[in-house]
């Protein structure tokens, strides 16, 4: 017999009635009697809500039954398609939905039966013999409503059309009041019609994706058949997509839509409609949806990734949905937009995205050099470009590549390499380290938090002595010299003693969302959302170590495009966003959450960034025309192949003027490997990224009316002796100075602990910058990377 405890036997029992485990009825026990009385305080307060429902609810009930008609499917609203302007408002850029035409109305009796019962399997197989009302899941749905749960649709066949006969399929409507009027109207139909007639209705309404409503539609758009045509496994296709539109179709999750069709058969098995052995042998694969459906069009171009930037943004936001979870929020948003006629102002300008598109063309499809390096490439190379305006987190142009339908390479993580580094050096700055201060600027060090050999290498055996010597032998160097040249080894030590985990923080404030862990240090590779998980946990599960500092775990070119734009703003955040206006059918504006904006560093700090990374800005390839004060940091990160020949699988382009920050990235198409440039050698930030990148900013500052800007003075802030090396009095400079004018090239080879399937590689900076004009065929530097002398393109920044 269980106690009565100390506030009676009702302590034993959860809120919704149900007994309490034993390991629930322990932790009761202990109890504070703060706690006890908080608990207490909420039950009497979901008491009366419930007695409040219980009022309103036979009202509502009442009037609905006297007063409420039931919609026939002829008479469903026509569905409209929503549009997607750029940031002028006026000049349209994409648009999503379908015509009328995409809603067939036939009669159930030239539905085959086996078409029926394959819908009746997947989503009420109690419809022949229920009442039309699902007692219990509507109670705890009501239920869920009140206490705070999700808030839940409709169940049976007979109630899912209910819901769409009040056109109450939107999440804003999905309230208790709508759902007991929806289980009124559900009885009026169980009353009214015979069961074949509601499921007519049924299968005339429902959505099951692609812009198809109605099973004829349906039939068309999936297997372009009419539906006397379906055979039974089509048919279980097509009625395992209703769940979930946006997800259960194959060409979007083909295993879980085989999952959801195989419960269909097994469900038709049971009813005795199905006599088949059940096999993915059999699985029937709909034709590959066109991207452009009904009245759609833009879909299937670069613009086509802003519309799903445009669906996740307001499914984040919870604008057009109140689901609990973001899947259940994406899926209803994309419905809503499929058919409700919204205008959607987004931040895009015209002209900038058509130079994004134009510049990648110009060296992706009309260089010669890169159809050169094409043909050094196994697999097709990739690129992306993100431009964010600095103070007020716009997208301004983006580019995913050249099908939207398809994968969207500015969505993705991807290895950053020495662009990563931005962040490292702007925390420091900020903590109060010179960038005049000292370190190590040897070839390699050790570190003893490191697995292996414990060394940290630096790109092509490069190192640094502008600080001269310490007393031990040791190069030193300055950390604004470190940051021109990437030494992975200088920043190794920088992550160490600013703190692995403070520089995610700092880099999730500056704008990174999310982080990819790469299963070394024997954790998992895992994705962490930085805005649901603290960067200090992210760094423990990931098993993140300090290689952090020099960009070994990958981000995505939309992240780190406004992590830039915060450094170009003096250090204000502020939420990347693709949405400026949503207006609905009637007219009527709906309300969009307020963009954050922060201040991370002041003014000083920002000064010294600038003037750091204005340096390595110091290559012809990047410079933009005509030239003005602009910031950079390439990056490389190298992949070790099977020979143990280095490559490198990631190159970027970052930088930024004081109104615009872009960043460009290379690699492959599909999966991850190492990529060449022309001559077959490792390809660098430097190269090829550094074009596109060029040739957009070049344009864009242009049609977006953005005078020259210089950038502020440097203040030299911060404390000289606080970097690695605290010695002031340095001997003299050795002789064998480093390249007085690297590029930013690739950076260091440092490789990690583990490994990363499928390669673990570190940031790779590359040949030192030619002192001739790589275009001209005398120019014979002897680069690693070209066979024949000439220079293979440096790359500065790693």
């Amino acid at each position: 017999m269980r106690p009565a405890g100390p506030d009676g036997p009702t302590d034993f029992f959860r809120d919704d009635g149900s007994p309490l485990s034993r390991a629930e009825e322990r932790r009761r026990s202990h109890e504070t009697p703060k706690a006890r009385k908080k608990r207490r305080r909420r039950r009497r307060i979901i008491a009366g809500v419930a007695v409040l429902l219980l009022l309103t609810g036979i009202g509502t009930i009442g009037g609905a039954f006297y007063f409420t008609n039931v919609t026939l499917p002829g008479q469903l609203p026509t569905p409209q398609a929503s549009t997607f302007y750029y940031d002028d408002g006026k000049t349209p850029m994409a648009r999503l939905g379908a015509s009328d035409s995409n809603r067939n109305v036939v009669d159930i009796d030239k539905v085959p039966e086996r078409v029926q019962y394959a819908v009746v399997a997947a989503e009420d197989n109690t419809f022949f013999t229920n009442s039309g009302v699902d007692v219990k899941g509507t109670i705890r749905a009501l239920w869920n409503n009140v206490t705070g749960g999700d808030t839940q649709g409709a169940s049976t066949i007979t109630q899912q059309y209910a819901k769409l006969s009040e056109d109450a399929n939107t999440a804003a409507d999905r309230t208790y009041t709508q759902k007991l009027k929806e289980a009124v109207v559900a009885v009026k139909l169980d009353q009214k019609y015979s069961k074949k007639q509601i499921l007519g209705f049924y299968l005339n309404a429902v959505y099951f994706g692609r812009g198809a409503y109605g099973i004829q539609a349906a039939a068309k758009v999936y297997y372009n058949k009419d539906i006397s045509k379906l055979t039974t496994e089509e048919a279980a296709v097509l009625a395992s997509v209703i769940k979930d539109p946006s997800q259960d179709d194959p060409a979007v999750n083909k295993k879980l839509a085989q999952a959801r069709w195989e419960y269909t058969l097994r469900q038709m098995t049971k009813l005795g409609k199905y006599d088949k052995s059940i096999s993915l042998a059999n699985y029937p694969m709909p034709k590959k949806p066109k991207a452009n459906t009904g009245a759609s069009f833009g879909l299937d171009k670069p613009t086509g990734f802003v519309v799903t930037q445009v669906i996740n943004e307001l499914a984040r936001n919870r604008t057009l949905s109140d689901a609990s979870t973001y899947a259940k929020a994406r899926e209803e948003t994309k419905q809503r937009l499929e058919t409700g006629g919204y205008k959607i102002v987004t931040t895009i300008n015209k002209k900038a995205e058509q130079d994004a598109i134009s510049s990648a063309h110009e060296v992706m499809n009309g260089d010669q050099e890169y159809k050169d390096a094409q043909k050094q490439n196994k697999h097709r190379l990739a690129t992306a470009l993100v431009s964010v305006q600095p103070g007020t987190g716009k997208v301004i142009a983006y580019y995913g590549g050249d099908d939207g339908t398809g994968f969207d390479m500015a969505a993705n993580p991807h290895q950053p390499g020495s662009s990563f580094k931005v962040y490292s050096l702007a925390l420091g700055i900020k903590d109060g380290i010179s960038v005049k201060s000292l370190w190590n600027g040897d070839e390699a060090e050790k570190f003893d938090d490191r697995g292996g050999d414990g060394k940290v290498h630096n790109s092509d055996g490069e190192h640094c002595s502008d600080g001269g010597m310490d007393a031990q032998g040791h190069e030193l160097c300055t950390l604004s010299r470190a940051t021109v040249m990437s030494l992975n080894t200088v920043f190794y030590a920088l992550t160490q003693k600013l703190g692995k985990d403070k520089v995610l923080d700092f880099a999730h404030q500056a704008g990174i969302n999310m982080i990819m862990s790469d299963g070394s240090n024997g954790k998992p590779a895992h994705k962490f959302d930085l805005n649901t998980v603290s960067a200090q946990d992210a760094v423990a599960q990931g098993g993140l170590g300090n290689e952090i500092g020099f960009g070994q775990y990958p981000v995505t070119p939309l992240d780190h495009a406004n992590g830039y734009a915060t450094l170009a703003a003096g250090g204000k955040y502020s939420t990347e966003h693709f949405v400026t206006k949503v207006t609905d059918s009637h007219g009527v504006q709906v309300q969009l959450p307020k963009v954050k904006h922060r201040q991370l560093f002041d003014a000083s700090t920002a000064a010294d960034l600038d003037w750091v990374l204005k340096q390595v800005a110091g290559n012809e390839r990047q410079k933009i025309d005509p030239p003005r004060d602009q910031a950079n940091k390439t990056g490389t990160w190298e992949w070790p192949n099977k020979e143990g020949i280095n490559a490198n699988s990631h190159a970027w382009m970052c930088g930024y003027v004081p109104q615009l920050a872009t960043v460009v990235w290379i690699g492959r198409k599909k999966g991850d490997g190492p990529i060449y440039n022309m001559w077959g050698a490792p390809m660098y930030g430097s190269e090829y990224p550094s074009y596109i990148w060029k040739a957009y900013m070049s344009k864009a500052v242009q049609d977006l009316h953005m005078p020259p800007q210089n950038f502020p003075p440097p203040v030299y802030g911060g404390s000289k002796t606080a970097g690695q090396v605290a010695s002031s009095s340095p001997s003299p400079k050795p002789t064998h100075s480093t390249n007085p004018h690297p590029t930013g090239r690739p950076t260091n080879s440092v490789t990690p602990p583990g490994g990363w399937p499928p390669g673990t590689g570190t940031p790779s900076d590359g040949p030192s910058s030619p002192t001739c004009n790589i275009w001209d065929p005398n120019c014979k530097t002897n680069g690693p990377g070209n066979p024949n002398g000439n220079n293979a393109a440096p790359d500065g920044a790693g």
